[in-house]
């Protein structure tokens, strides 16, 4: 059985594909893959970052889209 890395479940729970995460939240594409597929782990501040997208991604894009 494969484990779906916490990054991927939170990516399909918001039903974005890779492309459509990765430019919400301003993650470089290639990062976020390397993420999913477990050849980096995110540091802490990334670790930080994905918590306040999983606690309310909405406001996390409407706070980018201002900026």
């Amino acid at each position: 059985m494969v484990r779906i890395t916490p990054v991927k479940r939170l990516r399909i729970e918001l039903g974005l594909s890779q492309v459509e995460f990765a430019e919400r939240f301003h993650i470089p594409v290639g990062t976020l893959r390397d993420w999913e597929q477990r050849r980096y782990e995110p540091d802490q501040a990334a670790q930080a970052y994905l918590k306040v997208i999983a606690a309310d991604a909405a406001f996390v894009a409407r706070a980018l889209a201002a900026a």
